[in-house]
């Protein structure tokens, strides 16, 4: 473990970073899959993050189910759903806001429009051009967002979160943003958008505008983020090195977290 880590190895090894890269390096006691779902699909029971699944925008019937607890049980919470503006395709997408708008469940709908799915481009997947018109015909609120901008982001899902709080149901939040790289080691994006086109959305990089807006502002010094980016850095490593060493998972564990024990299910009774 590296000296400048700053952390406690007790408090290391029970970080969400650690959660994450022994996820993403299949290890048997990753509490959530037992090291056998997929890197992408990560989910942390402990802080209420619901693991995805492969078939696009299934996420969104997960998260309509899990506010309509929220909601039956008198609780005090709010769903967030996160998905590409290809998932709008999907009828899944278009039961779950259905679903949500005639219940007003407490659900936050968070479409990160990248311009493309894959290899689509958004007049050719979206009627209309915008996700958020959409909202109206679920009798539910939508808005737009730039998606390159983290306090507008931000200060948009703050307001649906607390229209949600106040029994005012869902929101379709469409924040239009850019995937910068392919979608994949097996896509060639050069078929279908030009090296101009990506360097244009590139010099509206969020993390890159948000750092200049910190010191433009004077909110944050060229110090201080060197600072958070070593401090960050140290987490990483120390867990990724905690995570190597890891066992892998057995062929005895194969249907752990696939069948509810009994215990798991009398907790549920």
């Amino acid at each position: 473990v590296s000296s400048d880590a700053g952390l406690a190895m007790s408090c290391v090894f029970d970080s969400i970073t650690v959660s994450m890269i022994r996820s993403r390096f299949a290890r048997r006691d990753e509490p959530n899959s037992g090291g056998r779902q997929m890197p992408g699909h990560y989910g942390y029971k402990k802080l209420k993050i619901v693991t995805g699944s492969s078939p696009v925008a299934t996420q969104l019937c997960h998260s309509v189910g899990v506010a309509l607890a929220s909601k039956l049980r008198g609780l005090d919470e709010v769903t967030m759903v996160s998905y590409g503006e290809g998932a709008t395709s999907k009828g899944d997408w278009h039961e779950s806001l259905n679903m949500a708008g005639i219940h007003k469940l407490p659900v936050l709908f968070l479409c990160e429009n990248n311009q493309y799915a894959i290899s689509v481009p958004v007049p050719q997947q979206v009627a209309g051009g915008s996700v958020a018109a959409r909202a109206a015909g679920y009798g539910i609120a939508g808005a737009e967002v730039d998606g390159t901008d983290v306090l507008a982001v931000y200060g948009a899902a703050r307001d649906a979160v607390e229209r949600a709080r106040r029994g005012d149901g869902p929101t379709l939040l469409e924040a239009k943003t850019y995937r910068l790289t392919p979608h994949s080691s097996d896509d060639n994006d050069r078929t279908y958008r030009t090296r101009d086109e990506v360097e244009e959305w590139r010099a509206k990089e969020p993390m890159t505008n948000y750092r200049r807006y910190l010191l433009e502002g004077n909110v944050a010094t060229e110090e201080e983020l060197a600072e958070i980016k070593k401090r960050i850095d140290a987490e990483v490593n120390d867990a990724t090195d905690y995570a190597e060493l890891q066992p892998e998972p057995e062929a005895a564990d194969t249907l752990k977290h696939v069948f509810a024990t009994p215990e798991e299910k009398a907790q549920w009774r």
